[in-house]
């Protein structure tokens, strides 16, 4: 990207030589070195594309400048509105970034057919140049085929750049070191899940900031897995794990518990907090021992006989699940047994369920 619309700078000095008159095409039109008045200029089969939280949007644009895009929609946002926006021609991704405009916009004016936009331009904030320089090598190396994809990804690390301005050293460092195309699009599942839990959640929720370390540690962790019911969990524990300055780390011993649990035992986990009874006082929250046909619990969580009671025992290792004493198992009899979630092991179910706030309110 470039600091937003870096490249249309570049196309315009002396020095972009015989390759940027080559790669810019469709782009003469409104990128000319005499184009100093931010003249705008009608595009044709030129789109604008958008990630509206669950789908991809896809926008026919009206005119663009070198300073903002006019746009054909059925949008009304409010003046001062930001949208993160991916220009291009009509079709399939244009991996060369002097043949797109991926950029953050704020809304200016609102008209009959659709909405004009203002582009921002962070070429004065490092952080941002950071995260956008990154975002362009994720690019470059996934390949992103489709466009939905491709919008998915934009939205994701223009969200994590807002949560975690800090932290784009770490996160690249885990990225061009140990992520595969693979994990990345689970991170960047968990990611816009995250981002959901604040659109959807209470206006007075402190959007704040994450602590790089627990950004990172999330992200990997998270990615490990294909399941999209545990991205929910993944994006749950980045949610509550927000504080005003982004220093905290509170949550760094939940997200590292969460990650010693597989599939099994989560599942298993997931059932017995869901169901068992629990009992809310002011001195805080605790759960009544739920009665298990250990049969039926592996029906239900598609395991097997011996492997639940070793995945209860698992359970009971990480303090999660009560034992009857601390050398004894949970086991009542060979097809029986009581299972109770700790304190410990509420919490953790709360904070997976993206709850901020005191237990009691979870549960009651």
């Amino acid at each position: 990207m470039a600091g937003r619309l870096g490249w249309l700078e570049r196309l315009k000095t002396p020095d972009a030589g015989a390759v940027a008159t080559k790669s810019i095409g469709w782009l003469e039109k409104f990128v000319t070195p005499d184009n100093r008045r931010a003249e705008r200029r009608v595009v044709e089969q030129f789109a604008a594309y958008r990630w509206s939280g669950s789908a991809l949007e896809q926008d026919t644009v009206k005119d663009i400048s070198a300073t903002g895009v006019y746009i054909l929609t059925k949008e009304r946002w409010r003046l001062g509105t930001t949208v993160w926006l991916t220009l291009q021609k009509e079709g399939s991704v244009e991996l060369d970034r002097t043949r797109r405009i991926t950029t953050q916009a704020r809304v200016v004016r609102c008209g009959a057919d659709g909405v004009g936009l203002a582009f921002i331009s962070a070429k004065d904030d490092p952080k941002s140049l950071r995260w956008e320089s990154l975002l362009e090598g994720v690019i470059a190396s996934t390949k992103p085929g489709d466009m939905l994809g491709f919008v998915r990804m934009v939205e994701s690390f223009a969200f994590l750049s807002r949560l975690c301005p800090d932290g784009a050293a770490e996160i690249e460092e885990w990225v061009r070191a140990r992520a595969s195309n693979h994990k990345l699009a689970n991170a960047v599942s968990i990611a816009l899940k995250t981002e959901n839990l604040f659109v959807l959640g209470p206006t007075t929720v402190d959007k704040g900031r994450v602590n790089p370390q627990v950004a990172l540690r999330v992200l990997e962790f998270g990615s490990s897995s294909d399941e999209g019911w545990l991205h929910d969990f993944w994006a749950g524990l980045l949610f509550t794990s927000c504080s005003a300055d982004g220093r905290d780390q509170s949550n760094l011993e939940f997200v590292e518990l969460f990650s010693q649990l597989t599939l099994m035992p989560l599942r298993i986990f997931t059932v017995v907090c869901t169901r068992a009874t629990k009992v809310v006082s002011e001195s805080g929250i605790s759960a009544k021992p739920l009665a298990c046909n250990l049969a039926e619990l592996a029906s239900a969580v598609g395991s097997r006989g011996a492997q639940t009671e070793r995945d209860l025992d698992s359970l009971a290792g990480l303090r999660l699940i009560e034992k009857k004493t601390a050398n004894t198992a949970t086991l009542l009899t060979r097809d029986e047994a009581l299972i109770t979630p700790t304190s410990l092991g509420l919490q953790l179910f709360a904070l997976c369920n993206g709850h901020r706030g005191k237990l009691q309110e979870f549960y009651s």
